[in-house]
């Protein structure tokens, strides 16, 4: 185990699939739930870094997703569940969870499916399940994300602000980052991400949204207070619903806040979980 951001790929058998995961730092365990078509080389080294200086961070690839065999879930309960058993795979205690964007989706879903794998929860960039007046998403900006092959440019459009200091912050994150990447998404695998976001984004998914106020794991919601896929009103209504739920919104970012305020956002998140 090493404190570098840069550890090395191993594969689990997780019921005869091979999973993609990586692993770093040392102490309580923090669990980390990718975002649309995210793969192990899509995390900031940066931010591991940081968030690695307190804790041991576990991340992997999701089924059919990245270097990861099987095949998508086409819903989020399907991503959830196998979380659960990449979990229950790697350690017997309850984990702290990340979850960024889909990756927020799968964690409310996990803490309330699996509460007993789950010690506290961190929502990023994400929404609650739709059935609030208030809540919007933008079905057009996850069209532009689906690009085959993401560009520097594709991806400061989509996930920082205009700003000349987010611009810079992106292009020094995207340059941190193995290009190309040990694996892309398949256009599959994004179409059918895409679809389980909509569902559960739009409330097709009935009943999540009344069950939020049963979740018991202490969350910490956080977003940029210019994420043009999840309006910071997402995370406030997410906040507002989920009992004891704290809220912290990052200035001048976007999508990608926890990129650009890396080191800041690192120590907010270590200060929740001790206090969890």
């Amino acid at each position: 185990m090493t404190s570098s951001a840069t550890s090395t790929t191993e594969f689990l058998d997780v019921d005869g699939v091979s999973v993609a995961t990586r692993t770093l730092g040392s102490g309580r365990r923090v669990v980390l739930l990718h975002r649309f078509r995210g793969t192990l080389d899509d995390w900031d080294p940066a931010f591991l870094s940081a968030l690695a200086t307190d804790h041991e961070v576990f991340m992997f690839d999701s089924l059919g997703v990245g270097q990861s065999g099987g095949v998508t879930p086409s819903t989020v309960e399907g991503m959830a569940d196998f979380a659960a058993r990449v979990i229950r795979a790697t350690t017997d205690r309850p984990v702290d969870v990340l979850g960024w964007s889909l990756g927020g989706f799968v964690a409310q879903v996990l803490a309330l499916e699996h509460p007993s794998v789950v010690r506290a929860l961190v929502l990023a960039g994400t929404m609650p399940p739709g059935g609030a007046s208030e809540l919007v998403w933008s079905p057009e900006w996850l069209e532009r994300a689906s690009a085959p092959v993401p560009t520097a440019e594709n991806v400061l459009a989509l996930m920082y602000t205009n700003s000349p200091s987010s611009r810079q912050a992106g292009t020094s994150s995207f340059g941190r980052m193995p290009r190309p990447p040990a694996a892309y998404v398949s256009p599959k695998a994004m179409a059918t991400q895409a679809e389980a976001i909509r569902r559960f984004a739009d409330g097709d998914d009935i009943g999540w949204s009344a069950r939020l106020k049963d979740l018991t794991a202490p969350t910490f919601v956080a977003n940029g207070d210019r994420d043009e896929l999840f309006p910071a009103i997402d995370s406030v209504v997410l906040a507002r619903e989920i009992p004891r739920g704290q809220l912290a919104i990052y200035p001048d970012s976007g999508h990608a806040f926890l990129f650009q305020h890396g080191e800041r956002i690192a120590e907010d998140v270590g200060r929740f979980l001790r206090s969890a």
